[in-house]
């Protein structure tokens, strides 16, 4: 789908002036580091003369210049005898011009970076003249044909590596071999017949037609990466080609073929070998694989009457054909015609006459081997370069009758396809329009609805102009509005058609000056010029007619090649306004602009160029470095990367400092401004105003997509503009989320449901809406567009999808149309959860067909299990039968069930039997007690009811709900007994005492008040249930003896001394609990002192005892480990890490070599005792993943702590945490025991306590610093069992920290006696 434009052309004036009818014209060849180009005159006394031409910078003016000699060389050029060169080419390494010439002699000629030159040495001679030479790629060997017929290979210092006969068999090593599954004589050979199978081809016949076409010469071709070459001969039997390798081994013979040619070019990808072949009708262009094998042709023009030659450019995408050809002037013409493939076809892209270039002949043409697209031409008077580049014509202008259309040049015939209408493949194309002679350049129109195009001529001096309609697939073929002729003063290379009436070209005026030339279309068939010679500091390369929205001129765009982008302008009076409009970077070969719309200010203009290194810029700024096509419309700039993506870049104020990243983040799976494409896929175009994007791909065949920034932003664009349908169905076919109907503007949407179920009028399309709704916000989760948002919101949106089926069902509703049912239906269904008995009870109105429809749809969209539960809940037999035989189920299973359910007589009880099936123990438990409430009293079914009531209630533990129901009824103290039990056997002894004492049973009260340890609230209602005193003093042991198991001592004393006379008991009970004060008030109280020597004084000297080895155990343990934790703390935790790492080592047999522990260990810093951030990579080979046991076993490993283990420092800093807290709880008791024995007058025991104590208090206090404040790192277990740090913790203020154990409360002194001495 792209042309070749011609972007600048260059011209030198050779200095000596030759005759084009010289047999062999001058020969050039290019310096291409630095930048120079050498031809080889004749000075007109028939002597040599070498000259050089500085190529232009891309920054200077292209004006002509003239070619500067360097040296005169010593053979002369001729058509008779003499030298005939047959060879030319700059060796690089050498800095040098080599020359081989016919007469045998080869000449270098060494030449420098500025053209200084030294005189021509003769480096050797080949006795039998030189018939063809040519050297490799790489500049080290040196194939050459002698006169003998005699193959030498050279090195680069001319010495010979090999030489052999040209013709010496008639095989190579890649010889056909036939594998056996088929002879010549059963293929089929078409309208030849057998007879043809059967005839035996004449080898001398192939190629031997003189027909004075065939120069004789010998050709040599090289393959691009030098290991193969091909020779072109004519030998005993006639012209034929022969591939040799790099070492001199005949590979292959070449397919004999009818009238072969000379010309020979091997294709630098190194895939086919280019001839030709003159046939009776017709001039091919043949190709030959490496093997000698025929591969394919195409067929030149009719009008070709003899091809001089082919070239390959250096990235084989063009192959130039140099023939004499038929231009319809008095006599043939020299042309370069430029040919490339794509999908099996050859096209013509390219025409350059010699009529059409400076000097006004073309004798020879070579292509660059560093720029591929650049072409080097000599005539007899001057020297051309011609610099090309390859783009798609496509249409621009932004209009709703756009067709979309692409233009692909073919030579004299035009291929048009309007995208929008069909995606017709190439070679095929939706219409073929000729034109009478071969295209140069197309323009599309940049006015109107951008479908008109214009074609400059080869001939560089006629513009046709073609219309064309807004058409369908049955429209007309483009038609022919007018021809243009520009004059001969002229030679265009650019056209551009910025208005109805004017077009502007730009191309070559007199002395080879640019000019850009308005043309006046107004005046047709004789148009008035105005011409403006571009005399600025560099040359311009593109002109580009741009839309300019809102407005009815176009911008017309000069960009230079130094990066500096023109306005064009053509005033009332003709002539041409140039000014500066921007400044790129780089020189680019491709440019386009946008009109950006701002705020409060006048519009702007964006320009956007790619260069030839894939570089993209918006004005001054770089969008990306690896773009390889782009296409910009209003809305987006669509770029194509090297990297296979295709890219979406907003065109707003923010393009000229947006930047496209290219990385592969998978990551962003919705992101809308990025796609993957195939690789080396080119963008054709992108749809002006619609979805859809067309791409070539390598191979030449073309595929249209819809990518989702462009379908996203065609259906946000159809709901601003309230065409709902049409944002639906965009979406539906483009597979997009359809919750961007409403997320895109909620509020505007939920105003507007009627407008919204009137443009639809579609149940489908209804029902697609409706049950895609999610509780979800895409345009944050999905579709967050390209711009970013300046409010961040949540994507969850709670109960969207409920809010919206209860808002427009009530507008689907009051439509009354019969065809909506299942949308109304659809919102019951689509909330959140699901309201299906309500979109069963719609079914009620409706008539048995529509019922009928109804129920299939809706079972449909839920499980029918589930409806059939819902039908039921809503206690409508027939409806649930209704359900039942649309389902799966067996008759015999559910015709029973609703037969026994239809069979009862009590609603209420059916209801009750309904709803236990379907599980709602509420409403069962609700309508089985109304079924009680309407039995007579005394019925025999009352008994059975109240059975049934109360093992449902007991199994479905609803014993509550009975209770509300029955308030004021006389079951209702069954009931709450019936919970208390249930309670009892749960171990709510609380609970159950207060059910009891609500049904009644104030003994089984009294019992669960005891077990529940509620002394008090027991023997309350044993009082004053008119107990007896037995039963009171029973009561109140029982109290007791669960009070005193419990530990709760003083509970259980102050029972036995309020209710019975079991003093001694009592006080024991004070005694155990450590009440010593309140034993002895007590004992003195009931008048029993002989309870404090007999009970009391015991019990506190056995208990100083045991208080006092406490407290020497606890001081003795908290020493130990403190002592051990020092010893921790002294060792640093790398040496820590690797003993243990031994011991684990040495402990397990048949593991890895590397350890869990030493992988563990290497997160550690071998200079200080922190961790590094460096982690452990851990594989399954040196990984070992412990099992749940395994790992509970480490577990158990760092709760005890072993000695030496990395777990160690945490086992002991948690252990004095556990001391200091028993240190803390002492202090109550030994204030209270330190009181008892001071009152006793036991002082020496208290001051023993107290000074212990004391002592204890003061070694936790004073060491707690040390212990809490200056802990290290903790450790815990990875996924593998090894030990790693715990992550470090980021505290309120947002630092980062080691977590600690925390810091314990510390003891005090307040529990002291002052007047104790210790």
């Amino acid at each position: 789908m792209r042309n070749l434009t011609i972007l600048d052309v260059q011209a030198a004036t050779l200095p000596v002036a030759a005759t084009p009818q010289h047999t062999l014209g001058p020969a050039i060849c290019v310096d291409v580091v630095n930048k120079a180009v050498y031809a080889l005159v004749n000075d007109g006394s028939g002597s040599a003369q070498l000259c050089s031409v500085q190529l232009d910078t891309p920054d200077s003016r292209a004006t002509a210049s003239e070619a500067r000699p360097v040296c005169s060389l010593p053979f002369s050029l001729g058509s008779t005898g003499g030298a005939l060169a047959s060879n030319m080419q700059f060796l690089m390494e050498r800095e040098s011009v080599f020359f081989g010439l016919r007469s045998g002699d080869i000449f270098t000629v060494r030449v420098g970076p500025l053209g200084d030159s030294g005189e021509a040495e003769l480096v050797g001679t080949v006795d039998s003249g030189i018939m063809a030479c040519a050297w490799s790629p790489d500049e080290e060997l040196l194939a050459l044909v002698t006169g003998e017929a005699r193959l030498l290979l050279m090195t680069q210092d001319f010495d010979v590596v090999d030489e052999f006969p040209l013709a010496q068999g008639q095989q190579g090593e890649e010889v056909a071999v036939a594998v056996g599954w088929g002879k010549r004589e059963t293929q089929y050979h078409g309208k030849a017949g057998k007879a043809a199978a059967l005839a035996t081809p004449d080898l001398r016949r192939a190629g031997a037609a003189d027909d004075g076409e065939d120069d004789g010469a010998t050709r040599i071709s090289w393959r691009g990466d030098g290991a193969f070459f091909a020779v072109s001969f004519v030998g005993p039997s006639g012209r034929e080609v022969r591939v040799f390798s790099r070492e001199g081994r005949l590979h292959s013979v070449a397919e004999p073929i009818e009238a072969l040619k000379h010309a020979l070019s091997w294709r630098p990808s190194g895939r086919l070998i280019a001839a030709t072949e003159r046939l009776g009708h017709r001039h091919d262009v043949v190709f030959f694989e490496r093997n000698g094998l025929r591969h394919g042709e195409f067929t030149l023009r009719g009008c070709t009457r003899r091809v001089l030659e082919l070239a390959w450019n250096a990235d084989s995408s063009v192959l130039a054909v140099t023939a004499l050809v038929d231009t319809g002037g008095a006599a043939p013409e020299v042309c370069v015609e430029l040919w490339a493939d794509r999908n099996y076809h050859w096209y013509l892209k390219q025409e350059l006459r010699a009529s059409s270039l400076p000097g006004g002949s073309l004798l020879s043409a070579a292509w660059d081997a560093e720029d591929p697209m650049r072409l080097h031409v000599a005539g007899a008077e001057a020297y051309v370069s011609v610099r090309l580049h390859a783009a798609a014509d496509v249409a621009h202008v932004a209009s709703e009758l756009s067709n979309a259309a692409a233009v692909v040049v073919d030579g004299a015939r035009l291929l048009y396809t309007p995208f929008r209408w069909a995606n017709v493949p190439p070679p095929m194309a939706l219409h073929s329009v000729d034109v009478p002679m071969p295209a140069a350049h197309v323009a599309f129109a940049a006015f109107g609805h951008g479908n008109d195009f214009a074609v400059l001529l080869a001939d560089r001096r006629t513009v046709v102009l073609y219309e064309c309609a807004a058409e369908s697939l049955q429209g007309n073929c483009p038609a022919e509005r007018g021809r243009v002729r520009l004059g001969e003063g002229v030679v265009a290379h650019q056209i551009a058609w910025p208005g109805h009436s004017s077009l502007v070209c730009l191309g070559l005026g007199a002395g080879s000056q640019q000019v850009v030339v308005a043309v006046d279309l107004s005046d047709l068939p004789e148009p008035t010029l105005a011409t403006r010679v571009l005399d600025g500091s560099a040359r311009v390369t593109r002109l580009v007619a741009v839309e300019r929205p809102h407005s009815a001129s176009p911008l017309l765009l000069l960009a230079a090649a130094d990066g500096l982008v023109l306005e064009a302008a053509v005033d009332e009076a003709g002539a041409i306004d140039v000014t500066p409009l921007a400044q790129l970077p780089a020189g680019c070969v491709e440019v386009d602009a946008a009109v950006v719309e701002s705020e409060g200010g006048p519009d702007a203009v964006v320009v956007v160029g790619r260069t030839e290194r894939n570089q993209l810029f918006a004005g001054g700024n770089l969008l990306s470095s690896v773009c390889s096509s782009f296409y910009l419309r209003r809305d987006f700039l669509v770029l194509t990367t090297t990297t296979h993506f295709v890219r979406f870049v907003p065109v707003d104020a923010g393009l000229l400092t947006a930047a496209v990243s290219e990385d592969d983040d998978d990551s962003l799976r919705y992101d809308e401004t990025r796609r993957r494409v195939e690789r080396g896929s080119a963008i054709v175009l992108a749809s002006p105003l619609g979805d859809s994007v067309v791409f070539q791909m390598p191979r030449g065949n073309i595929e249209t997509v819809r990518p989702r920034a462009l379908v996203l932003a065609a259906v946000r664009r159809a709901l601003d503009a309230r065409k709902y349908r049409e944002a639906l169905v965009n979406c539906r076919v483009n597979r997009i989320d359809m919750n961007v109907i409403f997320d895109h503007s909620p509020d505007s949407l939920m105003a507007d449901w009627e407008e919204f179920v009137k443009q639809i009028d579609d149940p489908d399309l209804l029902n697609l809406f409706i049950s895609g709704l999610r509780d979800e916000d895409v345009t944050v989760s999905m579709y967050a567009g390209t711009k970013a948002r300046e409010v961040t919101r949540s994507a969850v949106v709670d109960q969207k999808s409920t809010n919206i089926c209860r808002a427009l069902r009530p507008v689907l509703q009051a439509v009354d149309d019969p065809r909506l049912m299942p949308s109304v239906l659809t919102t019951f269904m689509c909330e959140t959860p699901a309201d299906i008995p309500a979109a069963l009870r719609m079914l009620a109105p409706l008539s048995t067909d529509e019922r009928d429809s109804a129920l299939t749809y809706l079972l449909f969209l839920s499980d029918v299990d589930t409806a059939y539960r819902a039908a039921l809940g809503l206690y409508d037999l027939p409806l649930a039968l209704l359900v039942a035989q649309r389902s799966q189920r067996d008759p015999r299973e559910y015709l029973p069930e609703l037969g026994h359910l239809n069979a009862l007589s009590s609603e209420e009880y059916r209801r009750f039997k309904i709803d236990a099936q379907l599980g709602r123990p509420e409403l069962a438990v609700t309508h089985l007690c109304a079924a009680y409430m309407e039995c007579a009293a005394g019925a025999q079914s009352e008994g059975e009811l109240w059975t049934e009531f109360t093992e449902y209630v007991d199994a479905q533990d609803m014993h509550r709900s009975a209770i509300r129901l029955l308030g004021g009824h006389r079951r209702f103290s069954d009931v709450c007994v019936l919970l208390g039990e249930r309670q009892a056997e749960r171990g709510e002894w609380s609970q159950a005492a207060a059910s009891f004492l609500l049904g009644g049973a104030s003994t089984r009260a009294v019992d669960a008040f005891v077990k529940a340890k509620e002394w008090r609230m027991a023997l309350a209602v044993a009082s004053e249930g008119g107990a007896s005193a037995q039963t009171v003093h029973d009561t109140a042991v029982r109290a007791s003896a669960v009070l005193a198991e419990h530990h709760l001592f003083l509970d259980a004393a102050t029972v036995l001394l309020e209710y019975t006379e079991r003093d001694e008991e009592a006080v024991a009970l004070l005694v155990r609990g450590a009440c010593w004060a309140e034993a002895q008030r007590c004992s003195l109280l009931r008048q029993r002192s002989d309870l404090v020597e007999t009970t009391i004084r015991p019990g506190l000297l056995e208990a100083h005892g045991v208080m006092l080895e406490d407290v020497r155990e606890i001081r003795e343990a908290f020493a130990t480990k403190l002592e051990r934790l020092r010893e921790v703390r002294a060792t640093p935790l790398e040496v820590i890490a690797y003993s243990g790492a031994a011991e684990e080592e040495g402990a397990l047999d048949n593991v890895d070599v590397m350890s869990d522990t030493t992988s563990m260990a290497s997160r550690f810093s071998t200079f200080s005792a922190t961790i590094t951030n460096a982690s452990s990579r851990m594989t399954g080979s040196t990984a070992r993943r412990l099992s749940k046991k395994g790992r509970r076993k480490e577990e158990r490993r760092k709760g005890r702590g072993k000695k030496g283990s990395v777990y160690e420092e945490a086992y002991l800093v948690d252990s004095l945490a556990k001391l200091v807290d028993r240190v803390r709880v002492h202090q109550s008791a030994v204030r209270d025991m330190n009181w008892a024995l001071v009152g006793f007058g036991w002082l020496p025991a208290a001051a023993e306590l107290q000074g212990l104590f004391v002592g204890v208090v003061e070694m936790v206090v004073g060491s707690a610093g040390f212990v809490f404040d200056e802990q290290r790192m903790q450790m815990r277990l990875d996924a593998n069992g090894v030990a790693e740090p715990v992550p470090m913790e980021v505290n309120e203020q947002g630092m980062a920290s080691q977590p600690k154990l925390p810091k314990p409360v510390l003891p005090g002194f307040a529990w002291k006696i002052e007047a104790i001495c210790e």
